[in-house]
């Protein structure tokens, strides 16, 4: 099952994030919003394919997102 991921972009190819987009697009990352004004782009990734993206050419950081769930204010405490 692919893995939402925030992958932050180095200061170095901040000006040309589409092109890293791009790239992690052919690594295998199905990418859903490029964010070029804060330089990261997220997406997914089968966990396989996570070093690959991990290795392209200006990216700074890989993280994995993750997610909380609250039960609702009336719902019993576990």
């Amino acid at each position: 099952m692919p893995r939402l991921v925030t992958v932050t972009v180095d200061d170095a190819h901040a000006s040309v994030i589409d092109e890293v987009a791009v790239r992690l697009r052919d690594a295998g990352m199905e990418v859903d919003r490029v964010l070029g004004s804060i330089g990261v782009i997220t997406g997914s990734v089968a966990p396989a394919r996570l070093p690959l993206v991990e290795a392209v050419d200006g990216v700074a950081a890989v993280e994995e997102q993750t997610s909380f769930n609250l039960a609702p204010p009336d719902a019993e405490a576990q």
